[in-house]
């Protein structure tokens, strides 16, 4: 049974087409990267998996269920959800710890307080993304790509069984980019987690991911296995812009 399936899904806002005609599934175990240009829908796409948005037309299932107004909540329970880097007030007064920590509390629920296993949990996230050394640091005196291990942590403490990714590594240097995409296909594979990643880091794709999804104004206009999808006419066509894909080490590397 598909982690996700989308069956001719529509989502608008107003009038405004946002997703037109979608469908696709997400296997077990699998890694899928949804590239486009901005404004293409790619977030919305994350959204409907996280059932966030509902569709208009259409029918998605989401870990066995069909997604509706009555268990979108509960849906999200078992999802993680990792957005773009944003900062945080250095003024904060939350603990990195205590940050990976709420990530238990979707599923231990209202009027219950965290107990040793949700302790375990947390400290056991934060050892999966080699953050352990921070918990007792202020969330807000982290760098960027400290934030963002700590965000996946955070997800991770959550037990989802999907895990979802909008762009993880924008607004972050070269190096804290390389790290954190390293670390996301090390925990995919250890923990053989189903990952949606919407990213614009087209080289790395090939290396993380067994399928990629193209998503051009609302619509899927491509998706099947990520070596088919780096070619230079479906990258060119996606992107509206000339691309050029060398081999290197038997592996595609993008120029643009």
């Amino acid at each position: 049974m598909p982690v996700v399936s989308c069956d001719t899904v529509f989502v608008t806002a107003g009038r405004r087409h946002i997703l037109r005609d979608c469908s696709f599934s997400l296997s077990p175990g699998s890694f899928t990267g949804v590239l486009g240009p901005n404004g293409a829908g790619k977030t919305t796409l994350l959204k409907l998996c996280n059932a966030l948005v509902l569709p208009a037309k259409g029918i998605v299932t989401c870990l066995g269920e069909k997604v509706s107004a009555k268990n979108a909540r509960s849906l999200r329970k078992r999802i993680g959800y990792v957005s773009q880097f944003r900062s945080i007030d250095a003024r904060q007064p939350i603990t990195v710890f205590e940050s990976v920590l709420s990530g238990t509390y979707g599923r231990l629920g209202l009027f219950h307080n965290p107990q040793k296993r949700e302790r375990d949990l947390a400290y056991r996230a934060l050892e999966a993304v080699s953050g352990a050394h921070l918990a007792s640091r202020p969330l807000g005196h982290l760098s960027g790509g400290e934030s963002q291990r700590i965000a996946i942590a955070r997800a991770l403490a959550q037990e989802p069984e999907l895990l979802l990714l909008d762009e993880p590594t924008s607004s972050l240097d070269w190096h804290a980019r390389r790290e954190i995409l390293h670390l996301i296909g090390v925990l995919q594979k250890q923990m053989a987690l189903t990952v949606l990643m919407v990213t614009h880091e087209l080289n790395a794709l090939p290396e993380l991911c067994d399928a990629i999804i193209f998503i051009k104004e609302g619509r899927i206009v491509w998706r099947g296995p990520v070596r088919e999808g780096f070619s230079e006419a479906r990258l060119s066509s996606a992107f509206d812009t000339p691309v050029t894909v060398l081999l290197h080490d038997n592996r595609p590397v993008v120029l643009v």
